[in-house]
């Protein structure tokens, strides 16, 4: 599958949906796989603009909260009278009157928590393989809900205007509970098991401090260590603020310092983000994203050569001012 940089914003909705399931006895991961095919259910309805399965706040409760986005209340309405939706409740009635289980629904504004790590996956589905697909997203999200430290998924399906994309937003509390799940077996061999419908898969991580300027990691879909990308910024930035402090500022010396400084401003981040950024990744890629194979030497070597840069730049701009 390719992987590339994309961003994802969730669409407002109308109208929110919860269902609770607070889990008193029995085997909780049978229970979340429940709540996980209910979410499928009404995202293949096609009245539901998106959905989210969120757990405990405390690890104390077990309480998992299905929050399901409509347009409007009649969109609702059609979604309570699903039979498929209807039948996955008998399925788990004998649970609710033996006391293993509470279910309950409500109408809220409320849009879930947000965890302190999140990556946006945008998937291209082949035409033709959606409700192939769609058996797959069952798997994948009741397998996904269960691991350490998942704090929610947001699960927008394809629209009219976004054929055969859906939009996947995971959130987990820490990086290292987010690695250990992208990097985890089983899901190696569901995204194996997705690949023959699958066009592309693309990742964003939402968790660094440059997020647009760099690419994510082809696995986990992080950002390279917010200490190199700080570096590589310097080098470029550096140079275009001597400059134009030099050359620009004397243009601009009668404006208003407030109007100067945004000028001047932007002039730094248009030439930083199109020019110096785009080189600075280019050239230095095996340093920001190493992989298996990367000989060790690189790191060093390339730490080494973005000081002697530094030095390079500040001797030679030493004497603009």
């Amino acid at each position: 599958m390719t992987q590339s940089s994309t961003h994802s914003t969730p669409p407002p909705a109308d109208t929110v949906h919860l269902t609770k399931v607070s889990v008193k006895s029995g085997d909780v991961g049978e229970h979340v796989n429940w709540l996980a095919r209910l979410m499928m259910v009404g995202v293949g309805s096609g009245t539901v603009l998106s959905a989210e399965i969120i757990p405990s706040s405390s690890p104390d409760e077990n309480v998992w909260t299905l929050v399901q986005r409509f347009y409007d209340e009649q969109l609702v309405a059609e979604w309570k009278a699903n039979p498929d939706r209807a039948r996955l409740l008998e399925e788990v009635a004998p649970k609710i009157e033996g006391n293993e289980i509470a279910v309950t629904d409500a109408v809220s504004s409320t849009r879930g928590t947000v965890g302190s790590v999140a990556v946006a996956i945008v998937t291209n589905v082949k035409p033709g393989q959606e409700l192939t697909y769609l058996e797959f997203e069952k798997q994948f999200q009741s397998a996904q809900a269960k691991q350490r430290g998942y704090r929610g998924v947001y699960l927008q399906p394809p629209t009219k205007k976004t054929p055969g994309i859906w939009t996947t937003l995971i959130r987990f509390d820490s990086p290292d509970a987010l690695d250990q799940w992208f990097v985890s077996e089983e899901r190696r061999k569901l995204l194996t098991l997705a690949e023959p419908v699958v066009t592309s898969t693309d990742y964003q991580s939402v968790e660094g401090s440059f997020p647009g300027w760099f690419p994510a990691q082809e696995k986990g879909g992080k950002g390279p260590p917010n200490w190199k990308t700080a570096m590589l910024i310097l080098l470029g930035l550096y140079p275009i603020v001597m400059l134009e402090i030099r050359y620009l500022n004397p243009i601009l010396h009668d404006l208003n310092p407030a109007a100067a400084n945004f000028i001047g401003n932007s002039i730094s981040v248009a030439l930083t983000t199109w020019v110096t950024m785009p080189l600075s990744i280019k050239a230095f890629t095996p340093w920001l994203f190493p992989k298996k194979d990367t000989p060790e030497w690189v790191s060093p070597v390339s730490f080494a050569l973005v000081l002697v840069i530094f030095a390079l730049e500040i001797a030679l701009l030493w004497r603009l001012l």
